[in-house]
């Protein structure tokens, strides 16, 4: 076992890496063991909640707050077109210097009046920047590791950065316990530790960019060669539409994984909230703590576990069976948040979410490497940009509908008045009884899916 450990932590260090991935890689190593410190702390699971329990948020703005991660990513599109042609690495540090600078600002804001709506918003914003960061990243990983060993050395900064949002979040908030007020030290200096990855990325090298950045620049891509001419949308073969008209493959997987991502970003705003509202009743003098351990810290640890075995798994197979294989378990979390909720104690809250760590660990890796299974190297940011923007707009209507089916809502909401609505108490923990039937839905598509790829 012991030695196992050690062979596997042996793999952490860069001369461990394929030579040519290596100045990159240690790089890579020195952010993502600094960067999630300050991330950690705008983590939907963890500002949510200091947000309700310190800022008095709205259930809108905690909904807001917690799919920030998901909605965010409708700004892709325009990540994608902003980088187009620029160098990445100096892209990559001007979104972390702005992101730090977003971070650290969180601790001005008062925690009445204006402040809970400028908190919301400072997340949002620093989500979207995070949103840049990704798709930045995506083309890099792409450019400097090869598609046999890029799931397993982006699992190594994945198990990096999970270990640090589960950590970091759990000291920092029992800080809080006693003391909610010292948030105004935490966020500060969880960006000035930040500070180093930006150092660290800005000396980063894309093998093979100025080839890459000359096709970036080309104002009109080359045509699919079965594409008709005379069609418009043949001339821009790595724009949105065309892209999912063409790719009828890439367009399925879109599909399924559009109502997967519905009812799982519905389930998880749900049963945070739920989460909290049960530990503030049962243990209000370790709020802050118990329930940063529940919704970020147990299922952090999980996916640090899980993300080793998914990676092998995931550079074996295709997208469409890892997702297959990986919906299994979304069926399973959200029958176990329906179970745990009518139980109604936050123990029984710690087996799913452990659960839901495991589902972490494969979801990460197959949402930022599985579009490439479908594209070619020039349009991986491309393909990148429409998972990110259809990821966006599930985020922008699912979070919504979990925390609200859940809690219901009343004035305060301002919902009565915007839609007409009469006021609602919520179902409560019903709410995963719809999210598991979006589960079942989506796991089919995906078993047809696969037949379609397997098939030829």
């Amino acid at each position: 076992m012991l030695h196992a450990l050690a062979h596997y932590l042996r793999g952490f260090a860069p001369a461990a890496q394929p030579a040519m991935a290596r100045p990159g890689y240690r790089r890579e190593l020195y952010s993502f063991t600094t960067l999630p410190v300050a991330t950690s702390l705008i983590e939907g699971s963890v500002v949510s909640v200091l947000a309700k329990l310190h800022f008095d948020v709205s259930e809108v703005g905690f909904a807001t707050i917690i799919a920030a991660p998901m909605f965010a990513n409708v700004t892709s599109g325009l990540w994608a077109k902003a980088m187009r042609g620029r160098p990445k690495a100096a892209a990559l540090t001007l979104i972390q210097l702005a992101l730090m600078a977003d971070i650290a600002a969180i601790a001005l804001l008062p925690t009445d009046g204006w402040g809970p709506g400028a908190l919301v918003a400072l997340v949002v914003l620093g989500r979207c920047l995070i949103a840049g960061m990704i798709n930045v990243r995506s083309v890099i990983w792409r450019a400097n590791y090869r598609r046999d060993q890029r799931a397993q050395i982006t699992g190594r900064f994945t198990v990096l950065m999970t270990l640090l949002i589960a950590a970091v979040p759990l000291v920092a908030y029992e800080w809080l316990n006693d003391a909610p007020g010292r948030f105004r030290v935490l966020y500060p200096a969880g960006a000035a530790v930040g500070l180093i990855s930006v150092w660290a990325v800005s000396g980063l090298r894309i093998r093979r960019e100025k080839s890459l950045l000359d096709y970036e620049r080309q104002q009109h891509a080359e045509p699919f060669p079965e594409a008709d001419p005379a069609d418009p949308t043949a001339l821009k073969r790595d724009s949105f539409l065309s892209i999912l008209k063409r790719d009828h493959l890439f367009r399925s997987y879109m599909t399924w994984q559009f109502i997967a991502g519905m009812a799982n970003m519905a389930g998880n705003v749900a049963v945070v909230r739920l989460i909290i509202g049960l530990v503030e009743r049962q243990y209000p003098d370790a709020a802050y703590s118990r329930s940063a351990l529940l919704t970020a810290t147990l299922p952090m640890v999980m996916m640090t576990v899980s993300v080793p075995l998914w990676a092998r798994f995931f550079d074996g197979v295709h997208i469409a069976r890892f997702r297959m294989r990986h919906g299994t378990l979304w069926i399973v979390s959200q029958l176990s948040y329906l179970a745990a909720g009518l139980i109604g104690q936050p123990v029984a809250f710690v087996l799913p979410r452990m659960l839901q760590g495991v589902i972490y660990g494969g979801g990460t890796i197959a949402w930022q490497l599985g579009h490439h299974d479908f594209a070619d190297r020039r349009l991986a940011a491309a393909y990148m940009g429409i998972h990110q923007t259809l990821t966006g707009v599930r985020g922008a209507i699912a979070p919504y509908l979990g925390v609200l089916l859940l809690a219901g809502w009343d004035e305060r909401q301002g919902l009565p008045h915007w839609l007409g609505l009469p006021a609602f108490d919520g179902i409560g923990p019903w709410v995963f009884a719809i999210t598991t039937a979006g589960s079942i839905i989506a796991w089919l598509g995906f078993v047809r899916l696969t037949r379609q790829v397997e098939a030829g």
